[in-house]
């Protein structure tokens, strides 16, 4: 989510009329250091911003990126280095491997302006072709914002079950039709965390979920504690006491939420409201009996608590890396967070079964 960030203000800086190359991963078989999605910026100069490897295409795409700037046509090239171990994709990785990687102009391309709404407002897909069978060029695209739209084009239609499917699940995948392969990509505004409390410990929090291109959230109600001085960094800060959170606080269902107010009454308050909206992911800090016993206190006041509630309740919160201090903590509750959004498990790769990138 940094790297579009840093594409998207790169591409704001252009002059009228300057064009650049956007390089996009649309397929991988066997094994790559990036994921299909990931994206690279080159400009007209050279620079670039952005990876589509660990660093062994990169110079590489930039050179062919030039050819495609003379032509002003979208290409498709290949990096296959499953019969050559010290190709250009192998050398001194050992990744052995297909990446298929998408070179395009910006200039006049409609999906600059798409990427731009999808990160700012609301997920969308794109569905592109990298391969045609009936004569579609090569980077055309179908652009799906809900699942209320319906096209004259019976290519569209086709496409559209697996764009909602995509939409639904977030994952983005290669599909094929008997007109050509089609890369129906997965595009969303950053993830966005709301902090409740100004601790020690939330100062780290915030830095690290911003250097993720994160949307970061500060509530509290200590003007003292909750201002840009302390969080220089964070997208807003929200004035509100616990019992004001469902008032002012926009409690959105996919919205990360971390409660480290350090204040027993204050988190059972806070908790109230989260519960009610029925957010995904609620991390409380704190050891288990002090969970335990918030929820031993809603049940005797009657309060609701549903399944959901509780499997989306993260108690003590963060993995268990054996973190004290507040960089550690702050640590230990981002990787939390990325393995929960990420249907992992949080436990040694060196252990896992399968794929690394694989979900589940």
């Amino acid at each position: 989510m940094k790297e579009l960030q840093e594409i998207l203000k790169k591409l704001d800086l252009l002059k009228l009329g300057e064009n650049a190359v956007l390089a996009t991963v649309v397929d991988v078989k066997g094994s790559s250091y990036r994921l299909p999605g990931a994206k690279m910026l080159i400009l007209e100069n050279g620079e670039a911003c952005g990876t589509v490897s660990g660093g062994c295409l990169e110079a590489d795409v930039v050179e062919r990126s030039k050819i495609v700037l003379e032509t002003g046509d979208a290409q498709i090239f290949v990096y296959d280095t499953k019969s050559n171990e010290d190709s250009i994709f192998g050398f001194n990785m050992g990744c052995r491997g297909i990446v298929r990687i998408l070179l395009e102009p910006t200039r006049g391309n409609p999906f600059i302006g798409f990427l731009r709404r999808c990160f700012e407002k609301n997920p969308g897909v794109a569905a592109t072709f990298i391969k045609s069978n009936n004569g579609e060029t090569i980077g055309e695209r179908f652009f799906f914002e809900g699942d209320k739209e319906s096209s004259d084009d019976s290519k569209a239609e086709l496409i559209r079950k697996h764009a909602l499917e995509v939409l639904g699940t977030g994952i983005s995948r290669l599909e094929k039709y008997e007109f050509g392969e089609v890369f129906i990509e997965y595009l969303s505004p950053p993830k966005q965390i709301v902090v409740f409390g100004c601790g020690a410990d939330a100062v780290p929090l915030t830095e690290i979920a911003k250097s993720l291109g994160w949307y970061v959230t500060i509530v509290d109600h200590r003007k003292a504690l909750a201002n840009l001085d302390r969080f220089p960094n964070v997208d807003e800060i929200i004035m509100a006491r616990p019992e004001e959170v469902a008032e002012r606080v926009s409690l959105m269902e996919d919205t990360i939420n971390v409660l480290m107010t350090h204040n027993y009454e204050h988190d059972k308050e806070i908790l109230k409201a989260l519960f009610k909206a029925n957010v995904k992911y609620i991390g409380l800090l704190g050891p288990h009996v002090r969970t335990k016993n918030i929820l031993v206190e809603f049940r005797e006041a009657g309060i609701s608590v549903s399944d959901d509630n509780l499997k989306n309740l993260h108690g003590p919160v963060g993995l268990d890396i054996g973190a004290e201090l507040p960089e550690t903590i702050a640590l230990s509750i981002v990787a939390e967070i990325q393995s929960v959004v990420a249907g992992r498990e949080g436990g040694f790769l060196r252990n896992r079964k399968g794929s690394i990138y694989g979900r589940g």
